[in-house]
């Protein structure tokens, strides 16, 4: 039983070595493949939306593409552009190191409903719970519970 234990935890180290290893790699090929794009075409542009084309994530193509020093605002205007989820092109722009006031305006001047980028926006970096209906009223009432007295006039000081 003992040496079962032992077996099987060998294995899911190994697994979790494994699936780390791929992810590196994922990336690392996302990256070589965005930087031969470039060099045939001198444009991020065309890159970005042939990388899309081929089935990448639109949050790491946008964020590698960051990461691999190209203009941001310009970045996510391609992949918004493209047609990729403005949700995830956000995401990846602000998991590179993008502010959200450019990945905003950048969005927006690109076209994308300002309702739309302000809700990602806001999802996103932990501002609000997705799709939040209502806002629950909140009781405000003086300290020290209801007020007694009349008004103080400065006068019968």
């Amino acid at each position: 039983m003992r040496r079962l234990m032992v077996t099987q935890g060998i294995f899911f180290l190994v697994f979790l070595l494994l699936l780390a290893v791929s992810n590196s790699y994922a990336q690392d090929d996302l990256k070589s493949i965005i930087n031969s794009k470039y060099k045939e075409h001198k444009d991020i542009c065309p890159v970005i939306k042939i990388v899309l084309k081929e089935g990448f994530s639109p949050k790491d193509v946008v964020e590698t593409s960051i990461r691999l020093g190209h203009d941001a605002c310009y970045v996510v205007k391609c992949a918004i552009g493209s047609n990729a989820n403005l949700e995830q092109v956000l995401i990846g722009a602000i998991t590179a190191g993008t502010t959200s006031d450019v990945c905003a305006r950048c969005a927006i001047d690109v076209g994308a409903d300002p309702v739309e980028v302000a809700r990602v926006l806001e999802t996103g970096l932990g501002y609000s719970p997705p799709y939040a209906a209502v806002i629950a009223p909140v009781e405000i009432s003086l300290p020290g519970g209801t007020p007694a007295g009349g008004v103080m006039s400065p006068a019968s000081f």
